[in-house]
Order: structure tokens, then C-alpha cells, then sequence
């Protein structure tokens, strides 16, 4: 098992949210749930490179769509992050 891929967390996000709003079609089973952003942050982890700390910008919005059988969501985030970028480079 030890020739498998792992995953390591690589950002840690948080975000601070509004209720959701539905909208869409729940009749024709397409709901759509739009879940506004108001702020929040994004740190990379600990010896993750490159290293961010960023803040969310403004208003941003999740949009998750439900599908029709009700077993599966998909989320569909959008945002702006403010961030100092600081390049280190050698010649």
C-alpha cells in the first residue's frame, strides 16, 4: 500500500457566510443555492510552499447545485483574495 498517493492539506480556508438563498427550478429538479461569502482568510500549511496568507476582498459567492436524485452537490465557489507576494529568486 505504500506505493499509493496520499494527499497532504495544503491551505486551510475560512470563511465567514450569509444564509443561503435558493433560487432555480425545484420543480424540474435543478435547485440552486447561492450562499454569499462576506470574508474570511486562506493560510497555507506549515511547510506548505508557497506560503500564503491571504484575505478575502469583498462580497463572494458559493453556488452549490443540488442534482436531481438529491445524492450528489456541487459547489461552485467564487472569491477575490488580497495577498502580499514577496518572490525570491536567484541568478
Amino acid at each position: 500500500m505504500s506505493d499509493f498517493p496520499n494527499l497532504e492539506p495544503a491551505f486551510t480556508i475560512q470563511v465567514a457566510i450569509d444564509p443561503p438563498m435558493g433560487v432555480g427550478s425545484s420543480s424540474r429538479g435543478t435547485p440552486l443555492a447561492v450562499v454569499p461569502m462576506l470574508g474570511g482568510t486562506m493560510k497555507s500549511e506549515s511547510g506548505f510552499s508557497p506560503a500564503v496568507d491571504a484575505k478575502f476582498k469583498g462580497v463572494g459567492n458559493d453556488y452549490i447545485h443540488n442534482d436531481p436524485t438529491g445524492k450528489h452537490m456541487r459547489l461552485n465557489a467564487h472569491g477575490v483574495l488580497e495577498y502580499d507576494l514577496l518572490l525570491k529568486y536567484a541568478m
